[in-house]
């Protein structure tokens, strides 16, 4: 799951604020399994104390609670990274894509449509180098890329 997920729900976004809620209310439900890593809670930290260090802390809390894997950094994660971001001209979120696609998830939840249709877009070209699984996007208020 992509940071801004977490971040919508904290501010309660007007745009993004109830199918965001909505994803993570499934999440605690176990209706489906999910993915994270230390990057989303210093991404998640970081943007949230431009507004408040107190609602970041809490924030964060929460997101430690949640029934998400953790997934850490290797090698070969980084590796991949450094292909998706070079092929896909994309930097953060390679990252978070190589790690997810590294510990097994096949789907990406977020918001974040631009970068991750980049990510998409050069994805068979990435996963045939590294003979990789289907990438799936979905966006909770757009649906499947």
């Amino acid at each position: 799951m992509d940071t801004n997920i977490f971040i919508y729900v904290a501010t309660r976004h007007p745009d993004y604020y109830a199918k965001s809620h909505d994803v993570l209310e499934a999440l605690v439900s176990g209706d489906f399994e999910a993915y994270g890593s230390k990057l989303v809670l210093f991404e998640l930290f970081g943007a949230l104390s431009k507004y408040s260090v107190d609602a970041a802390y809490e924030t964060s809390l929460a997101y430690l609670s949640l029934p998400i894997k953790l997934i850490e950094p290797s090698l070969e994660a980084l590796e991949l990274a450094r292909e998706i971001a070079r092929t896909a001209r994309v930097t953060y979120d390679s990252l978070h894509a190589a790690l997810a696609i590294s510990s097994g998830a096949d789907t990406i939840v977020t918001e974040d449509l631009k970068d991750w249709k980049k990510i998409k877009n050069k994805w068979r070209q990435i996963s045939a180098r590294y003979s990789l699984k289907e990438l799936h996007v979905y966006s909770p208020t757009h649906g499947y890329l």
